[in-house]
């Protein structure tokens, strides 16, 4: 036994039950497979909630789909997976590439759905012996990132149970209060905002501006929840008692047809405003290959960070220096390029059919563009394979024992 699990398994109980509510949940199961003191003394974490949750949620809008009328809550939990030991797969790559983000939605049964981190899709279609049947997690450094929620169809019927409720764009999810409870947050029916809590039996709408622009995104942040209209219109929102509080007035600067996503980093929440404009009347020079990627995908992205002294978006004129974002109407978050260097820095992951160039292979990262906040420029992650790497195909490094998935589904230990 090393020393550092001899100074755990000393620790008085209530310092050691404060350490591991700090913990994520792979880091408990990472701790519990130390050794079998270790196992006996750290409870096994809570399963992560997912379509056959017992939890049954009333649905916001007043018809809902299949037989029940009601909804389950979906969790998936975003990773970076790295090696420890040196393999001879991992040897043959540079270290920068040794590492693989990947989606998964963990099941009751213990199983796991694996999916595109950057859509949040289903991985379908995959070749054999690309991803084992179990992973060691003492044999990879385990890095959770973010976590994405979802309202799922909680129905009797097979071919409808745990499938995405079409009427509901975005979720999420407070912490657990000291009675077990937690809140819901989502958009639905594009232009609705609702809020539930655990047991209530129906739905409170929210307003947000006059009701008749759309909801563009929602966040959980510093214990509150923060939700974004079409015209900046920012409100923050209590989770026990539903009270609104406006942040941030409408802009006009964010009127149009611009799309918004709001990014938790660290302690600060910040908005990504994109933009596609056209060329009326420009004679494009193909021979320029900058300049041809430029017309060929008229993106612009601009950041701004919430200053909550002011109540007021800043915008970001000197860039992420050492993170991106990733941002997708699923999920968005952010990742730091200085632990990280295998994703490129200073730069925002955009989903966006604008950069399909192969429509019959759906693989991660198909649709997903890197725009770079210092110089402007935009183009397929396709273009980029020494970090499209880091999405697709499965590090061969991840599959030293020759095992098998099946039915989409992996399991963890």
């Amino acid at each position: 036994m090393d020393k550092t699990t001899l100074y755990w398994i000393k620790l008085p109980k209530d310092l050691r039950v404060s350490i591991t509510k700090r913990l994520t949940r792979n880091e408990i199961l990472v701790l519990r497979a130390t050794c079998n003191r270790l196992r006996y003394l750290v409870p096994f974490p809570q399963r992560p909630v997912s379509p056959n949750s017992t939890l049954n949620i009333p649905s916001p809008v007043s018809s809902a789909v299949c037989d029940s009328g009601l909804l389950s809550l979906t969790q998936s939990t975003l990773y970076i997976i790295r090696p420890i030991y040196d393999t001879p797969a991992a040897a043959s790559s540079s270290s920068s590439t040794c590492m693989w983000l990947v989606n998964v939605e963990e099941l009751n049964s213990g199983r796991v759905r694996v999916k595109d981190p950057l859509t949040g899709a289903l991985f379908r279609n995959l070749p054999n012996n690309s991803l084992p049947n179990s992973l060691n997690l003492l044999d990879y450094r385990v890095t959770e990132i973010a976590q994405s929620y979802g309202l799922g169809l909680a129905s009797n019927h097979d071919d409808c149970k745990g499938r995405n409720a079409y009427f509901v764009q975005k979720v999420a999810v407070s912490p657990c209060f000291e009675d077990d409870s937690f809140t819901i947050m989502a958009i639905y029916s594009m232009k609705k905002l609702g809020i539930w809590r655990k047991n209530d039996p129906n739905w409170t709408q929210i307003p947000i501006g006059d009701g008749r622009v759309y909801v563009e995104d929602i966040a959980f942040h510093k214990g509150k929840f923060y939700a974004l209209n079409q015209t900046g219109l920012t409100i923050a929102v209590e989770p026990k008692s539903f009270e609104v509080n406006e942040i941030v007035a409408p802009n006009p600067k964010f009127n149009g047809t611009g799309i918004k996503h709001l990014v938790k980093s660290f302690q600060d929440l910040f908005l990504v405003f994109k933009q596609i404009y056209c060329h009326d009347n420009v004679e494009i020079n193909f021979e320029d290959e900058e300049e041809s990627e430029r017309y060929l995908y008229p993106v612009r992205v601009d950041v701004f960070k919430l200053d909550e002294e002011i109540n007021q978006w800043v915008h970001v004129v000197n860039g992420l220096k050492d993170t991106s974002f990733f941002v997708d109407n699923a999920c968005s978050y952010s990742i730091s390029t200085k632990e990280f260097p295998a994703f490129r820095e200073n730069c925002v992951y955009l989903i966006d059919t604008l950069f399909i160039k192969d429509y019959d292979n759906k693989y991660p990262g198909w649709c997903t563009g890197v725009y770079d906040l210092k110089d402007g420029t935009v183009a397929p992650l396709s273009n980029f394979p020494i970090y499209s790497k880091n999405f697709w195909p499965p590090p061969s490094w991840l599959n030293t024992n020759g095992s098998r998935i099946e039915d989409e589904e992996c399991t963890s230990s």
